[in-house]
């Protein structure tokens, strides 16, 4: 994840910040406009968001370290505005270079992850907000709620150490919901990010093709793709309205 450095008005924020931030160097690793992540090289992360935005996420994050998957929540704070510390996890999220330059052992990384988490007991654990989308959907009753699933299966929020999972990120979907919610995700990310279809098949394969059902990965692919057109159009006109 890219990174630029910043620096920041210490007034600004709440007062329960300055430790995790105060003498150190601080830098800008938003990946995405509905929040601000500002990372400290004191080793946190520092999540800002509208209020009550944050709430879920501190919540699935504290849930998904009670698991060992997932960062150390430190701070929740939701005044002004939200702000969530995490501490810094160990390793690379699956955007790192030398992870994308073996496709292969990456689907081999990512199965294997998908797998743990999806194996998961799911006692005590919210449904996922990623669920909601389907309620008006014709068929979205045919997805079931029997998954711990991570919402947002994406390169960016897998990290890795040498090529073994240490944690999720941006769990702010989690929850319990229907497994191919996931694997569109991944299969989707995998396709952005490595420029090609190519390794559909092989993650599918890896995942394990009894376990997936394709008309439910069709309906999952017609619901998440007509939700992501239309924030890219409500974007679009978002940016138009402010020129």
């Amino acid at each position: 994840m890219e990174k630029v450095k910043i620096e920041i008005n210490y007034e600004e924020f709440p007062q329960e910040l300055y430790e995790f931030w105060q003498d150190a160097q601080l830098y800008d690793s938003s990946c995405g406009n509905q929040a601000k992540v500002i990372y400290s090289d004191k080793g946190y992360y520092i999540k800002i968001a509208e209020k009550g935005k944050l709430q879920q996420e501190a919540f699935m994050t504290m849930l998904f370290a009670q698991m060992d998957m997932g960062a150390e929540v430190l701070a929740y704070i939701s005044e002004d505005k939200d702000y969530m510390v995490t501490r810094s996890v160990e390793g690379e999220d699956a955007l790192y270079a030398d992870y994308l330059s073996d496709p292969k052992q990456l689907c081999e990384m990512l199965a294997e992850a998908m797998k743990r988490l999806h194996g998961s007991d799911i006692e005590g654990v919210p449904v996922s907000p990623s669920m909601e989308l389907y309620e008006t959907h014709k068929r979205g009753n045919e997805l079931k709620r029997d998954t711990f699933i991570h919402g947002d299966f994406c390169l960016p929020n897998v990290m890795f150490s040498d090529g073994e999972f240490t944690s999720f990120v941006d769990v702010g979907a989690g929850g319990v919901g229907d497994k191919h919610i996931d694997i569109y995700w991944v299969l989707w990310s995998l396709r952005y990010n490595l420029k090609t279809n190519d390794y559909r098949e092989y993650f599918l394969d890896l995942y394990g093709r009894d376990q997936i059902d394709e008309e439910i990965l069709k309906i999952v692919t017609e619901v998440e793709e007509g939700a992501l057109e239309a924030y890219m159009q409500e974007s679009k006109e978002s940016s138009l309205g402010k020129e």
